[in-house]
């Protein structure tokens, strides 16, 4: 069990250097002046909102976004969030769940279950998801669906304005298991924004874009439109755009609470408005290579991306960041000039962190310690963690799988049954009798197939063992090889430094007399060819036979003058 969860409430009143680390940090204030702002343009504009509760996948927070009953509906793009919601329809503030994954058959039973404890929407976009739809029972009552548009990011979603959309809601109108309650789309592609205008651009791309598809409908439906992501959410209240009388408008939004780097990053938000950190402490500090070693890696931080170089950034400290990462390592670099980590850290410092995107990060703890102004920890939130998923099946699953309450790790934990410090004790390991002497007992022979002892006289044979021996042997006869292969060489080069030695000693006027020699036999013998190669020709004999054979003459005397030429030339050298 995660260490977290045993001693969490036992943090309640301490500040964050305080904390077990890592540990992620949600600062309360921040995070509900976050959500504030957004439930204020939201209000300004009369639009509804429908709250992600993916980030931070709790209880509490989730109370918050639906700002205690104000707006009832969800998206959870899991079955554990559906359920550890549940909680909040008897409380009476939350009535219906957007499931936030195109529908598939393997999670069916399980919504279907759900389904008797609040409302659930479906999310459809392939006339395949209205035809499984269609062969479950489930579908006696019809299912209320969103169909998903693709407004650029291409994650999900039937593309806008397309043959395909057009085919996939005329499919949802015919069949008897699916209403249109509304259309979706999400324009995850925002994130990669660094502007305002950016923002602006895109979020009206949305509006536009399911406007436009609630127009295949009739004008008197009334429809559901929703549009959003946590940078166009940012930038919602300059919406201008209208929508028709029979079409209410939405937001929806996920990380809009706690933002992270990847928001900053867009331009829309600044640094002070993150609401999580990941507390780590310093492991140790390398000033030969100006870097610190803090044990917050991969699996708390993530290798998620942003504007920002590495993987996130020092709290207080914004001359350092995360430069690289490892599972559990995280290396501290200096982004800024004449930084000095012996200056700046010191082994044991508890350091708070930054990370790129809120969402991954958090998903790796079991607990979150929610912190007030002065940096104290008020409350310790449990998330909800993975449930056991019902087999594929368009059977309703069993009511035993799908508890209607909400569980999490903590919940799970001290529900067991409690053990005494002998039962869980790790065993006894077996008691060891040597019978070996120390001598003899680690002299192994690794050539063989496994491995034992050898003799006490092992060192004191020539020869160790039977693969030693043949190795000797095939070493020997390589050795044997090589020195008549060096023999014959050496005969080799002696001939050729006897003929270059005899052409050496000619005089100047011999040499001179013996390359004119040469020239005037490769002259008179082409010539002599071509004379017998065109008498051949006048008499209509020339063939390619006769030409081959003149030519294979002409070549090897060429080349034995070659050879003349090639000793004269180093024998001649070598005597100037």
């Amino acid at each position: 069990m995660d260490y977290s969860l045993e001693n969490h409430k036992s943090y309640i009143g301490k500040h964050i250097p305080e904390l077990p680390t890592p540990s992620l940090v949600i600062k309360l204030p921040i995070l509900k002046k976050n959500l504030d702002a957004l439930h204020r343009d939201v209000e300004k504009l009369g639009i509804g909102f429908r709250p992600h509760i993916k980030t931070l996948k709790s209880l509490e927070v989730t109370r918050l976004m639906l700002a205690s009953g104000k707006y009832r509906g969800i998206i959870a793009s899991t079955i554990p969030e559906i359920q550890g919601s549940l909680p909040l329809v008897k409380e009476g503030i939350l009535e219906e769940c957007l499931y936030g994954l195109p529908v598939y058959p393997g999670v069916l039973p399980r919504l279907i279950e759900l389904r008797k404890s609040l409302r659930i929407l479906l999310m459809v976009d392939n006339e395949q998801q209205i035809s499984f739809l269609e062969q479950s029972d489930s579908s006696k009552q019809p299912w209320d669906i969103f169909i998903k548009l693709d407004v650029g990011s291409h994650r999900a979603g039937v593309a806008a304005n397309s043959d395909a959309l057009s085919r996939l809601v005329e499919r949802a109108e015919k069949s008897p298991a699916v209403n249109i309650y509304g259309f979706y789309c999400h324009a995850g592609h925002s994130y990669a924004g660094r502007s305002r205008n950016e923002a602006e651009e895109l979020l009206n791309v949305e509006v536009s874009s399911v406007v436009a598809a609630a127009k295949l409908l009739p004008s008197d439906r009334n429809l559901v439109i929703s549009v959003g992501s946590t940078p166009t959410a940012n930038v919602v209240e300059s919406l201008k755009a209208s929508v028709p009388s029979n079409v209410k408008l939405e937001l929806h939004a996920g990380n809009f609470h706690s933002l992270d780097l990847q928001q900053v990053s867009t331009g829309l938000v600044a640094k002070e408005q993150q609401a999580v950190s990941v507390a780590a402490e310093v492991c140790s500090v390398y000033p030969e290579r100006n870097e610190a070693l803090v044990n917050a890696g991969v699996i708390a931080l993530s290798r998620e991306a942003s504007a920002f170089t590495g993987f996130g950034r020092v709290v207080g400290s914004p001359g350092w960041g995360v430069v690289r990462l490892s599972q559990e390592h995280g290396i501290l670099g200096a982004i800024e000039d004449g930084r000095k980590v012996d200056e700046d850290f010191k082994v044991g410092q508890r350091v708070e962190l930054w990370c790129n995107h809120s969402c991954i990060t958090a998903a790796a703890f079991h607990v979150y310690y929610v912190v007030d102004e002065e940096g104290i920890v008020r409350e310790t939130w449990v998330p909800w963690k993975g449930c056991p998923i019902a087999p594929f099946s368009f059977v309703p699953a069993p009511r035993f799988l799908v508890p209607n309450c909400s569980l999490s790790y903590a919940d799970v934990a001290a529900s067991g049954p409690k053990q005494s410090p002998e039962d869980a004790a790790a065993p006894q390991p077996p008691e060891i009798i040597p019978n070996e002497s120390a001598s003899t007992a680690s002299l192994v022979d690794v050539d063989l197939p496994s491995v034992h002892t050898v003799n006490s006289d092992f060192l004191d044979q020539p020869v160790k063992t039977e693969t030693q021996a043949a190795r000797i042997e095939r070493e020997e006869e390589a050795r044997e090889e090589k020195r008549k292969r060096d023999a014959a060489a050496a005969k080799a080069r002696d001939a050729d430094n006897w003929l270059i030695r005899q052409f050496a000693s000619l005089s100047d006027g011999s040499a001179t007399g013996l390359v004119i020699a040469n020239l005037a036999t490769v002259v008179g013998l082409s010539a002599y060819l071509g004379y017998k190669g065109w008498g051949l020709y006048e008499k209509g004999r020339l063939d390619w036979k006769a030409v081959g054979i003149g030519a294979g003459i002409l070549a090897s005397v060429s080349a034995a003058e070659g050879v003349i030429g090639r000793y004269l030339y180093k024998g001649k050298k070598g005597g100037s």
